[in-house]
């Protein structure tokens, strides 16, 4: 992956902050929305402003390395790298802790191909989330 990222840069001047986000991204499991990789990274760049994290976001999703996945409830966006240019991820989201975990395989792939066919829709894309509680939050809830 990291091939794939340095094609993408190639021309632009190195940036240390801009390979710090690469960095933190690449560590993550589920998406993170700016405010969030700004704390992060503020632990060891205190010189790091927000407004530089949005312009280092911005770039590197017109550059098609990092992708905007969905706006939850609370309209933030969230952000993750591109793994492959070919896949997508969707995920189980919990109501209650904000867990969010990816499904692997596209469960609508199959509902998309059928609907194009049916109707001639070109379908750009698309997005699939579930939400309900995560085991542990549903385990807490039980014993309330």
């Amino acid at each position: 992956m990291q091939k794939q990222i340095s094609e993408k840069l190639k021309g632009l001047r190195a940036s240390k902050n801009r390979d710090e986000v690469i960095y933190l991204l690449q560590k993550q499991s589920a998406p993170m929305a700016v405010d969030d990789i700004y704390e992060c990274i503020k632990k060891t760049n205190n010189k790091i402003s927000l407004s530089t994290i949005y312009r280092i976001i911005e770039k590197l999703v017109n550059l098609n390395i990092v992708h905007k996945v969905m706006t939850l409830d609370d309209n933030k966006a969230l952000y993750e790298l591109v793994k492959d240019s070919h896949t997508h991820h969707h995920y189980l989201i919990c109501v209650k802790c904000k867990k969010m975990i990816p499904i692997d395989d596209c469960p609508v792939k199959e509902l998309e191909k059928s609907l194009a066919d049916k109707t001639g829709f070109n379908i750009t894309g698309h997005k699939f989330e579930l939400y309900g509680e995560c085991k542990n939050c549903a385990r807490k809830h039980k014993k309330d």
